[in-house]
């Protein structure tokens, strides 16, 4: 084999240069207009997890109370957002496995608040559906107002192919704004178990959310998933945009019921509370009429009294 001159390692090293520019200033154009059509579609949700840990039914500590934050996108413009499941699960909790073995774990998400982009305001939310197989959760705005939302479009989707380059799109927590990212992730092979997903590699930070190609055309949500057999691990994957828009779409229906049962029973709670107030408040009124008609008594009796007695002289 010859060795190759020093001439050609300098054209070599020339064409890599002159050409890198070029590739630049092409990535450049496509995270501006991901970044422009992509990011209002992505949201800040925070929420409240409120953990109980216990062994044989019986606690280990009182219940504790922890603030989280994370990332989702708006799948539907009625405030229905998506985030990954693990936002409200016991693996966020810091608790290493093998301690948790023999020990029952439970994290309950409440003061759950969606942050718009360019919005100051927090709109409170409910959780409303969660797919534990996908590791998908789902939360619904209670009330947007003259708010209008800007969902993910799943007509302009893709197919994506084995070394293509796809992109996401997420933000940063509150300390920094909540600054949109791009970032570039690589579509590396393809699974069948224990479901059709496309490997990716780099899109830790895109759970929950989709990927695009150079165009903005969707191909597909990122998700976490466990292999089959002991000890497999948990990676992320590209999940098909035909099986998560199932999901999307049962999870709005639910999601919808959800919030009509909790909007029932806080209708119910506040009518059982002013039926107790208006209770109280008879009570009370009965109580100073009681004590009224009872003076009024003791002072009959009295003029009664003094007139037996004048008769008697």
């Amino acid at each position: 084999m010859r060795t190759p001159t020093f001439a050609l390692l300098v054209c070599c090293a020339l064409l890599v240069v002159m050409g890198a520019p070029s590739a630049h200033a092409n990535d450049e154009a496509v995270y501006a207009k991901l970044e422009a059509a992509k990011a209002p579609t992505v949201v800040s949700v925070k929420f409240v997890l409120t953990v109980k840990i216990m062994r044989n039914g019986a606690a280990v500590m009182a219940p504790q109370e922890q603030s989280g934050s994370s990332t989702g996108v708006i799948v539907d413009p009625s405030g229905l957002i998506m985030l990954p499941g693990s936002a409200f699960g016991v693996g966020r909790l810091g608790i290493p496995r093998q301690m948790r073995q023999g020990l029952e774990i439970q994290a309950t998400p409440s003061n759950i608040r969606v942050v718009f982009p360019g919005d100051t305001k927090e709109y409170d939310a409910i959780l409303g559906a969660k797919d534990s197989k996908l590791g998908l959760a789902f939360v619904l705005v209670r009330e947007l107002g003259d708010k209008k939302l800007t969902a993910i479009d799943t007509a302009q989707r893709a197919t994506p192919a084995i070394g293509s380059a796809l992109y996401g799109v997420t933000r940063l927590d509150q300390g920094f704004d909540h600054a949109a990212v791009i970032s570039r992730v690589d579509v590396a092979g393809k699974v069948s178990k224990p479901r059709d997903m496309w490997v990716v590699r780099g899109a830790e930070q895109n759970v929950g959310e989709p990927l695009y190609n150079a165009a903005g055309a969707m191909c597909g949500i990122v998700v976490v998933q466990e292999g089959v057999g002991e000890d497999s691990e948990q990676l992320p994957f590209l999940l098909p945009l035909d099986v998560a828009e199932g999901t999307m779409a049962s999870s709005l229906k639910q999601s919808k019921e959800e919030l009509d049962r909790v909007l029932e029973e806080e209708e119910e709670a506040a009518a059982r509370a002013e039926d107790e107030k208006s209770g109280e408040k008879k009570d009370g009124d009965g109580e100073d009429s009681d004590g009224k008609d009872s003076e009024g008594k003791d002072a009959e009796e009295k003029d009664a009294d003094k007139k037996d007695g004048g008769d008697g002289k």
